[in-house]
């Protein structure tokens, strides 16, 4: 009857014989070639099968009976199947082609923040795998001198407060930006507050300030001032209507050295609620030393309606 299918293929099949001497349980001191376990070779002792794994075992190139053949006793091995050997490419040899195109293709398109790992090879550690957040790394290598380096932002939809924490010794000098702050509440002005780990500082006395107010067709400047407050005066009094709402930039200096006072100083720009165009500069200072990590703002009275307000940290070097 013929027969239908794939070719069969046909060889001899690899042996090696050895001698027993009646004490040496591996008459064979190294097979001609490696196995994978017991069943990949057939053993005869005089013609006489033995059985896998009960009267011999072998791994690799090394055959190992469990009593040792008599003096004199033919052992016959018949390699049934060879061990596998997969090659290892040679470094710098694998090319793209011989990657399957889902590796490098799939991937999905996503914004990245400063709260996700990145996974890298630490060069100083035998190049282990190691992950840190983004904005650990950003921390660690802060850019050269006079290049803004952004920490985070904020934005507000009916807050009673803005805040934002992210200052470190990391930088000297911090900016803060206050983009169209609209309160729910007509002719407030906009205020800013510090503190550290323990949380926002609002005593009676922390804070003391001098702003100036100027307002488009005057002359003349209203100078709001004191020297023991809740909290720092950063604009005037702002309109919620269409169109109206302050903004300014800040700069927060010494914020972590916790040896001199933190400081503040800069400028806003508002519509007022009559409105009109007004602003002015501002200097101002937390009454005592303190490791400065955080910023608020708020309004006199009343919430933030709509506004955003960022954080930026400049290095000397």
């Amino acid at each position: 009857m013929a027969y239908i299918g794939r070719p069969l293929n046909a060889g001899n099949l690899a042996v090696q014989s050895g001698t027993g001497d009646g004490s040496d349980t591996t008459p064979i001191a190294t097979l001609d070639h490696s196995v994978g376990s017991s069943n990949s070779v057939a053993v005869y002792l005089d013609g006489v099968r033995q059985l896998a794994g009960t009267d011999y075992t072998a791994v690799g190139t090394t055959l190992t009976f469990t009593t040792a053949p008599a003096n004199g006793v033919g052992v016959d091995v018949y390699f049934l199947g060879l061990e596998l050997s997969i090659p290892t490419p040679a470094d710098a040899t694998v090319a793209k082609a011989k990657i399957t195109t889902t590796l490098i293709n799939e991937h999905v398109d996503t914004t990245i923040t400063a709260a996700d790992s990145i996974l890298f090879a630490d060069a100083t550690d035998s190049n282990a795998n190691k992950k840190d957040t983004v904005q650990g790394i950003l921390d660690l290598v802060p850019a050269a001198g006079g290049a803004w380096n952004f920490i985070s932002t904020t934005v507000a939809s009916g807050s009673s407060t803005l805040d934002l924490t992210g200052m470190t010794a990391t930088y000297d000098y911090y900016c803060v930006i206050v983009s169209d702050c609209v309160p729910a509440n007509d002719a407030v002005y906009l205020a800013m507050l510090l503190g550290d780990s323990s949380g926002i500082d609002t005593g009676g006395s922390d804070y003391a300030y001098h702003f100036q107010d100027m307002t488009v067709g005057s002359s003349s400047y209203v100078g709001s001032v004191n020297s023991g407050t809740s909290l720092i005066r950063i604009g005037g009094a702002s309109g919620n209507q269409a169109g109206e709402g302050t903004s300014g930039m800040f700069f927060i200096t010494s914020p972590s050295d916790g040896t001199t006072k933190t400081t503040v100083c800069g400028h806003s720009a508002l519509s007022t609620d009559a409105g009109a165009l007004q602003g002015g500069a501002l200097i101002a200072q937390r009454t005592a030393v303190i490791v400065c990590d955080r910023v608020q703002i708020k309004f006199s009275a009343g919430n933030i309606a709509t506004g955003r307000m960022s954080l930026y940290g400049i290095a000397h070097a």
